[in-house]
Parts: structure tokens; sequence; C-alpha cells
């Protein structure tokens, strides 16, 4: 049976334009029209809000989320945190849960922020039993090695062989790159060149110790990078040379990493490196290009066909947030928690104030109420009883700064 359903709000955002008093058409899991005009359908959905494409948190490890943090840095490379972290008593704690409920707690931590799409960086092997299972999308076609250097995890095959599925494929090549400051890790870009992985499929994440010669590579050979700030200066007290990135026009995200390094979500995120931006350069990154950075460029980088925009033909990804009363995009790039108001996932509504009850009702999607940051919501799935479940788990009242829930 067909999900057919009209949304329309004071104004539509998209990478490059926006667009007002606008009504999208939605059936099934596309988009089948954007226009000025009225739209027939049963389904009418009038929102307050400004409706923008789905955003996409370019890399997480939802395997790892939990909380607080771990760390006494700043470290030389990953694996003395990765040492820090495992010999952490938080560590033992969350060892406790199972990983069905660690991948939807990392879930939810994406949807209730806005979030439709996330780049889980994990082995196959570990990450697809989970991924039907979860109430946000996770990108299900990549190649992948944990890092560069020869102390990388074990994960994947050689960088050519995994950069070579990414090409025959189509997919993304991700890894972890220059994350660190030893004599090996300075290399990684030059590394990864020489065995093949840096080209226009290639995606680097975190890159603390680029260049100018290395970022002038990675311009020249089309990869894309995934700044994770929050999570850099914890760890490093140091991050990316976003500014020189941007400069020379090289496709940037953000990404968020797990919880146990990063920040609570990727709207935290945002107006994180907004702040650090203007703390490191005494100038202000514009809102429309943090704003591209989760959306238009990480579709780009994950070759994600049909992301990114609202489009006909599109897939129906969709998050309304709250309108702060100044420009389009800045509502996005400065919302919390409460600010959003609706998130639509493959045409169909996965998280939203409780306003939106006739909406999930109408199309048929089952939902549970709850409270969020303060605001009555309703969300798919059952978050609640997950939460009981890791309380019975670790043996108490788990709370989480990133899920703010009232049970």
């Amino acid at each position: 049976m067909m999900k057919k359903w009209v949304i329309s709000g004071p104004a539509i955002l998209n990478p490059d334009k926006t667009a007002e008093s606008v009504n999208i058409l939605v059936e099934n899991n596309r988009i089948t029209a954007v226009s000025e005009k009225d739209i027939s359908s049963t389904v009418k959905i009038k929102s307050s809000g400004i409706i923008s494409t789905g955003l996409i948190n370019s890399h997480d490890h939802l395997l790892g989320n939990y909380y607080p943090k771990v760390g006494n840095g700043p470290y030389e490379n990953w694996l003395p945190w990765d040492n820090d972290l495992k010999s952490a008593p938080v560590y033992q704690e969350r060892c406790q849960i199972e990983n069905r409920d660690l991948y939807l707690l990392g879930a939810y931590r994406n949807l209730v922020s806005g979030v439709t799409t996330v780049s889980d960086h994990m082995p196959h092997f570990v990450a697809e039993p989970f991924y039907d299972l979860l109430p946000v999308k996770a990108i299900r076609g990549y190649s992948l090695v944990h890092s560069v250097a020869s102390f990388a995890l074990a994960w994947g095959e050689s960088i050519d062989a995994e950069y070579k599925k990414a090409v025959d494929n189509d997919i993304p090549f991700i890894t972890h790159c220059s994350e660190g400051f030893d004599s090996e890790t300075v290399q990684d870009v030059t590394n990864l060149d020489r065995k093949g992985g840096l080209g226009d499929h290639s995606v680097l994440v975190h890159g603390l110790a680029f260049s100018e010669r290395d970022i002038e590579l990675i311009k020249k050979k089309g990869a894309s990078v995934v700044w994770c700030a929050d999570s850099n200066m914890f760890m490093y007290n140091r991050t990316t040379n976003i500014k020189m990135l941007l400069d020379k026009k090289v496709n940037v995200c953000i990404g968020t990493d797990s919880s146990m390094s990063g920040g609570e979500n990727l709207l935290y995120e945002m107006m994180f490196d907004k702040k650090l931006y203007k703390k490191l350069y005494a100038e202000e990154l514009p809102d429309e290009t943090i704003y591209r950075m989760v959306t238009a460029n990480p579709a780009k980088a994950f070759r994600l066909a049909g992301h990114g925009e609202i489009k006909s033909g599109y897939v129906a990804d969709l998050v309304v947030v709250r309108d702060r009363g100044g420009s389009y995009v800045n509502s996005v790039v400065a919302s919390g928690l409460r600010d959003i108001m609706l998130v639509v996932i493959n045409g169909l509504p996965a998280y939203g104030d409780a306003e939106y009850i006739p909406l999930f009702e109408s199309l048929g999607v089952k939902y549970q109420e709850l409270v969020v940051s303060g605001v009555e919501k309703v969300i798919i799935g059952d978050l609640l009883g997950l939460l009981r479940r890791i309380n019975r788990a670790v043996g108490f009242k788990k709370e989480y700064p990133f899920l703010p829930v009232k049970y």
C-alpha cells in the first residue's frame, strides 16, 4: 500500500538555496514533488518549523557510544587512548551491555539530534547483524581499514584491496588517517597514496597531522575529509587544519566520533566547531559552510545518490527544526535537542514532537510516547525498554547527556 502525504512549512532549506511556503509530496520513500502550489493528499501536515534535508553524521562508532568520556590526554596517537579506555571502570561497565543494545543506544543518540544517516566505522562482520534493528540508517556500502599505520587494528584486508573494492562497487573507502603525531602517523597520507588507497573514493577521518603538502595531495586526488573537532580536542588538544582544507576546497564533512571521546551529538558538534574555528582563526565559520558539511558534502563523500537535498526524486529523509527567528540555516546549525520537531526517514516519521502523532497514526507507524529534554515526544521502537534493559545490565539507573529522557 502506497504511503502518500504532504508536508508544508514556512521554508525549506537546501545546501544551495532556500524556498519559502513550499509543499513537499512524499510517496513511499521518495520525494515526488516540491511545489509552491497546493498539492492534493488525504494526509497533509502543516508545520511551523524549517524543513531541512536529513542530517548525516559522517563518523561514529555506534557500538562504542556510552558515557562518560574516557581519557587523560593529550595523546601521541589513538593507541594509548584506547589502552586507557580498555582499562577504565566505565569500559568494564559498558561490557555488561549486549552489543545489540549498545548499537541501539548509539542509533538513538543520532536520531534525537536530527540525524537520518550515520557512517558507523566498524567492520562489516561486527556491524551487519544490527543494522536492520536501528531507528536510523547506517551506511551499508563501504570498504575500510581501521587506520594506515603499522599498529592499526586488523579491520578489512590490505589498503589496496579495500580501495579496489570501493572503486569496483562505487562505495566509499573509509579510514582514520593522520590521527596523531608519532613519526609513522605523520606520514599517513604519503603512505596511503603509496599503498594505493588515496583517490576520489577515499574518506579520511581526523587528519590532525595533515601538512600543506598532504592537503594539496588530498585535493588533487579528490578525497574527502571528516572533521571530528570535539573528539580531537579532547584526545589531542589539537585538530586538523580546517581553514586550509576549506580554503583549498577539499570536500569536508562533520562527524561526532563516539560519545566516549566526542561531543554529545551532531547538533552539539556543529556549534562546537563554529566556536573552535573562531577561537583558532579569529573569524567566523559561516553557517552555510557548516550546513553543507552535514548534508551535501557527506552525500558526495559517501556516494549516497538521492541524499543531501530536498528535491523531486530524492530519498525522503527530512528534519524539521524550530524557527529560531534568524536565518533559516542558523535555525538548523544552532538548534538543540528541544528544537528537533520531526525526523522523517525513508518517507516515514521516526521521531518528533507529540503534535505529530496524527502523522504517525495516519501512516500506520507505531510509536512510543516519552519526554526528551523536557519536551513531549514520540519515537519509533522501544527506547524506554532499551534504557531499562541497560539499567538492569549495569545494576543502576544510567543517565546520558546525549539522551536526556525522562523515565
